[in-house]
């Protein structure tokens, strides 16, 4: 098991940016081909359930572990899929005040590889899924179309044989 983070800042303030990132349904809204996945989610608050079929992933599953709202902060693990390889993960999204114009969105967590490949590699990847999400996120709120980073890793769950 190895850490992640991925963080950066943006002129943006942290209420407009945590209004966005703090509803759970609205992932795809920030992911490379977003348009072309689904999500449906289970539930409400803690321990509710997001399934989405990523159209560059194959299906995946999150669980809500965390939310506070006060603190602009919260957390979810993986509970179904292998997305990009990962067998498991949590990770933690907070987004931080730097002045009343600016704040720093910040993803950190947890990630084991699937045994069969390298885990720096993967949780490398990762990161760049972190990012690439920070840069939807910042793109849609600035009514932008976002520049993602090729995602390494990306199609591997596609590319399973489907008994595993």
């Amino acid at each position: 098991m190895i850490d992640i983070e991925h963080k950066r800042d943006t002129d943006l303030p942290a209420a407009t940016v945590w209004e966005e990132i703090r509803h759970y349904d609205r992932v795809l809204n920030w992911i490379p081909r977003g348009g072309e996945s689904r999500i449906a989610v289970k539930g409400e608050g803690i321990g509710m359930v997001r399934d989405i079929e990523l159209a560059t992933q194959g299906y995946v599953q999150h669980r809500l572990v965390a939310f506070d709202n006060d603190q602009r902060m919260f957390s979810y693990t993986l509970t179904a899929g292998k997305p990009i390889g990962m067998q498991d993960y949590t990770v933690v999204a907070t987004v931080t005040p730097i002045d009343d114009e600016h704040c720093t969105i910040r993803w950190a967590g947890k990630m084991t590889a699937d045994d069969t490949l390298n885990e720096h590699e993967i949780g490398q990847a990762l990161e760049v899924a972190l990012g690439n999400m920070t840069t939807g996120i910042i793109a849609l709120l600035k009514g932008e179309t976002p520049n993602f980073i090729d995602q390494p890793n990306e199609d591997w769950q596609l590319q399973q044989p489907a008994d595993e």
